[in-house]
């Protein structure tokens, strides 16, 4: 295995940055409301992009039958209708180019028996996962071409965070392939607990869905002030629906108000778990003292642009920013958890 593991980390790492680059481009799609500008889904015909006049016309024409188009862009022209399908186009023919550079690689390092039993079936799953995720892909957007112009916010919770999970289970992989043939690790360097950072992994990750909710429902609009809501630390609407259970994933106040309590929660813990660990910085491997540093850099300047993108109206620029900082904290947290989980050759 040492033969090869580092062709096989470069694979999942080249694979793990072109979801990090997917992310952006299904960030810029969903904050420049593209995603409903295609509204079928073919895996082979949907390749070819439309190339003469009346291939636009033919594809506008079908937009125009659907809600997105009758309630809310019923004013757009053809030169309008072209900017939103390149995002949604990007995002579909990205998802393909992510699939074939993962399928390929994955057949021939098989076939050469350069994969252990155990990878491989991790992979498969891995694989798999990826497969339902085209899948979830689209029954995201038939969700929003039915009789109301939006997505599902919980196919979209569940669509982006696959792609999370498929992307730190790439990071925590090929980190763990590379460095453990490739770091030089002393036994007097002392490791890292992993225990409570797999805690804040999964606290990261429960935020992160959360804010998959705020972008669904537009709730980042509900209330724009911090540290208040209004003129109220709790808005009195937050239990308005019913049944009760609705409120946390339909109503927007509460959605907003989870999301605020959740990163705040999030952003202490982290903090605190990587100063306590910090105490003992001169103990630790060069890449754990970067690694520990780089998520208490990383927390700060999410929680900031979290505030940031709430009072200024959540503008496309710190939307997209603010997502993607919540996928740097995701990747280093991984990397650490992935790094103090190896037996290092010595």
């Amino acid at each position: 295995m040492k033969d090869y593991s580092n062709s096989i980390s470069l694979w999942l790492f080249i694979n793990a940055f072109m979801i990090f680059i997917m992310v952006v481009i299904g960030g810029l799609t969903r904050l420049t409301d593209s995603g409903l500008s295609m509204t079928d889904w073919n895996f082979f015909s949907g390749i070819i992009p439309p190339t003469t006049e009346n291939d636009w016309i033919l594809l506008f024409n079908e937009y125009k039958k659907y809600p997105e188009y009758k309630l809310i862009n019923f004013e757009m022209n053809i030169s309008e209708f072209k900017v939103i399908f390149f995002w949604e186009y990007l995002h579909r023919i990205w998802g393909r180019l992510i699939g074939l550079t993962f399928l390929i690689p994955f057949i021939y390092f098989t076939l050469k028996k350069m994969i252990t039993k155990r990878l491989f079936v991790i992979l498969c799953l891995i694989l798999s996962l990826g497969c339902f995720q085209g899948f979830m892909g689209w029954y995201m957007v038939s969700s929003g071409l039915v009789d109301k112009p939006d997505v599902s916010q919980y196919r979209l919770a569940s669509h982006l965070g696959i792609a999370f999970l498929i992307y730190s289970s790439l990071i925590f992989i090929g980190w763990n392939l590379w460095a453990k043939f490739n770091v030089k690790y002393h036994n007097s360097y002392l490791k890292i607990p992993k225990t409570s950072f797999y805690f804040c992994f999964v606290l990261l990750f429960i935020t992160i869905i959360s804010g998959a909710f705020v972008s669904g429902t537009k709730a980042g609009l509900s209330y724009n002030s911090f540290p208040l809501m209004g003129d109220e630390l709790i808005p009195s609407e937050i239990f308005d629906m019913s049944p009760l259970w609705k409120n946390f994933f339909e109503n927007t106040s509460l959605i907003q108000f989870n999301h605020r309590i959740l990163a705040t929660f999030t952003c202490v813990t982290i903090l605190t778990t990587s100063l306590i660990y910090l105490r003992k910085y001169n103990e630790y491997h060069i890449i754990n003292k970067v690694l520990l540093l780089g998520i208490i850099f990383a927390i700060i300047l999410q929680y900031s642009l979290g505030v940031l993108a709430l009072i200024n109206y959540v503008p496309l620029t710190l939307g997209l920013i603010h997502q993607l900082g919540g996928l740097l904290n995701l990747t280093l947290i991984t990397l650490l958890i992935s790094h103090n989980s190896i037996k290092h050759e010595k």
